[in-house]
Order: C-alpha cells, then sequence, then structure tokens
C-alpha cells in the first residue's frame, strides 16, 4: 500500500463515525470546561460545581479552564474549533452565544453553526434597581419619570453589549421611553454610580445587589424573568408590571463543537441533566447564584439560541448601538 497513514487515518475516520449506544461513549482524555470570564463570576462557579460530579461520571479529570477577553468571544472562537471528540466544551452564556452576533460585526464563529448544544444550565434574572432615596417605588414610577424627561433618566451597567445593558434598551423599547446608558467596566462600579446617584437606575443579577437592597440602601423595582423567580417570588416582573412577553435572563449551556459525534452530546447531556437538577446542589449552589436550574435537551438549547439571537439583534437595532 503506498501511503499506510492515510489508510489508517481513513479506517479510524470511518470507526468513528459509527453510532454506538450513549452509555458506550466515554471521553478518551481529560474533560475541559472552558469559561469565557474570569475567576470569581456565576459562569466560572457554575462550571466549578459541575466539574467533580461529571468527573465523577465520566471517570475522567473535569478541567475549569477560564479564558476571558473580549465580552466572551475569545473562549467561543477556542471551543468552536477545538477537537470534536466531547473533551472540550463551552459554558457558555448570553454574551457570546447570542448577544455577540448582534454587536460585533464580524466573529470568527457562527454560535448556530459552529456548536452542538449539549443542556441549557440554567437561567437567572436581572433585577432593576434604584437609589433608595429616589422616591420611586415601582417599575411605573420609573417609566414616568423617564417619560416626563425623555434623555434625563442615565443607568449604568457593566458594559456594552451586556444583558445589564440590553434589558434596560428592551425596556425602553417596550415602554416608549428614552434613558442613557453610561457602561462601567462591572458590577461593583455601576453599582457605586447608582449608590452615588450618578446613575438613575441599573438591571443586574442579584448576587452584585441583594446586599445593598438588604441594607436599605437600593430599592428593586422589577425582576426581569417571564415569571417570577421563586428565589426573589416577592419581586414582580417586568411582563407584570405593564409590558406582557418581556423576557430578559442572564442564562448558560453547555455546549461543544458543532462535530461532536451524537453519542458523545447524548452522555454529556444525560450526565450534566442529572447534575444539574440533583436537589442536594441546587440547596448548595443553585439558590445562592439565585439560579433556577434547567438541564434541557440539546433541541431546546437550539430554540433558545434561535429565539435570543433574533430578540437581541432587534433590540441593539432599535437602540441605535453601532456594532464594533
Amino acid at each position: 500500500m503506498k501511503n499506510p497513514l492515510r489508510a489508517l487515518l481513513a479506517l479510524a475516520a470511518l470507526v468513528a463515525g459509527m453510532p454506538c449506544p450513549a452509555a458506550d461513549w466515554s471521553p478518551a482524555r481529560a474533560v475541559h470546561l472552558v469559561v469565557p470570564f474570569a475567576p470569581g463570576g456565576q459562569p466560572d462557579v457554575v462550571a466549578r460545581a459541575l466539574a467533580e460530579p461529571l468527573s465523577h461520571a465520566l471517570r475522567q479529570p473535569v478541567i475549569v479552564d477560564n479564558r476571558p477577553g473580549a465580552g466572551g468571544n475569545i473562549a467561543a472562537d477556542a471551543v468552536a474549533k477545538a477537537a470534536p471528540d466531547g473533551c472540550t466544551l463551552l459554558v457558555g452564556t448570553n454574551g457570546p452565544l447570542a448577544v455577540s452576533p448582534a454587536i460585533y460585526r464580524s466573529l470568527p464563529y457562527d454560535p448556530l453553526r459552529d456548536f452542538a448544544p449539549v443542556t441549557l444550565v440554567g437561567t437567572s434574572p436581572n433585577l432593576i434597581a434604584v437609589n433608595a432615596a429616589s422616591g420611586m417605588a415601582s417599575l411605573a414610577d420609573l417609566v414616568a419619570r423617564a417619560k416626563a424627561a425623555p434623555g434625563a433618566l442615565n443607568f449604568s451597567s457593566v458594559g456594552k453589549g451586556s444583558i445589564s445593558q440590553l434589558s434596560m434598551e428592551l425596556l425602553d423599547s417596550a415602554a416608549g421611553i428614552r434613558m442613557v446608558h453610561i457602561p462601567y467596566n462591572g458590577g461593583a462600579p455601576a453599582v457605586a454610580a447608582l449608590l452615588a446617584g450618578d446613575v438613575q437606575a441599573l438591571s443586574l443579577n442579584p448576587t452584585a445587589l441583594i446586599p445593598q437592597v438588604e441594607a436599605g440602601k437600593l430599592r428593586v423595582l422589577a425582576q426581569t424573568s417571564a415569571q417570577r423567580s421563586p428565589l426573589i417570588a416577592s419581586v414582580p416582573t417586568v411582563a407584570e408590571s405593564g409590558y406582557p412577553g418581556f423576557e430578559a435572563t442572564v442564562w448558560m449551556a453547555v455546549m461543544a463543537p458543532a462535530a461532536t459525534p451524537p453519542e458523545a452530546i447524548a452522555r454529556l447531556n444525560a450526565e450534566l441533566v442529572k447534575i444539574i437538577r440533583d436537589p442536594a446542589l441546587k440547596r448548595a449552589l443553585w439558590d445562592r447564584q439565585w439560579i433556577d436550574p434547567v438541564g434541557s435537551t440539546p433541541a431546546e438549547v437550539t430554540q433558545v439560541l434561535r429565539r435570543e439571537r433574533a430578540k437581541w439583534e432587534r433590540t441593539v437595532k432599535d437602540a441605535g448601538i453601532e456594532p464594533e
């Protein structure tokens, strides 16, 4: 045979393409959970909570690999281009998976084309908050004040293209108001601006806001999920406050490279869904992180991706945000 290496590669490809039951698939090496953000944030905490039980289930080390930068796009691109063997997974969020196509003129990956969804991990609402001394007690108060003085109210966010910004832009569109976006580099300075009175509103995850709410310095007007989170059941949703259909949650999903074998996706899905829905993990982690655990089919992840991408593309266009 003139080229035995080519023949061996062809045989290997043929064998790899043969279907086998999900239970028969196991990773051939350590599994990397790639996190698009720095250690300590919500996606990182979630990835580390999944890593140990997933390692026991797969009988391979599971390594959390933080690759921050470019709003999560660096990590997403790395996973999209990784070997499709089930050993490199992205713990992705709205940003790189649904918002980036609207914010960046040219992405090196396509979230729908270049990934094979594994499961939706969970969702978390943002809370729309104001300074407790503002005199505003409801979302209706905020909208009325914004309508009375178009462009006079500012809102802070954790950065351009974040759900922190886009949830407020979506509110602007739904309520027919115009508030001015003031981006900050992270949650702490965005909250500090609201406390100082430099801005009049903020949409942010509960973990960053609740300490200031409990201290009596901030007041929560609404949560941005479609239904009330059981973790914050006393706070009405934006939809309940007069804007039906409003939803702007932060969500996380596990994604694999597009060509990952179906049996690998099926095994990873089965193991991760069991872990995500474990009541002990809910008590130990999800409640502390204000996350509503999901655990879904891959097809359901695709539906979420399509719906979210279309929504944020419209929102970015309506807000006049210039893509980078």
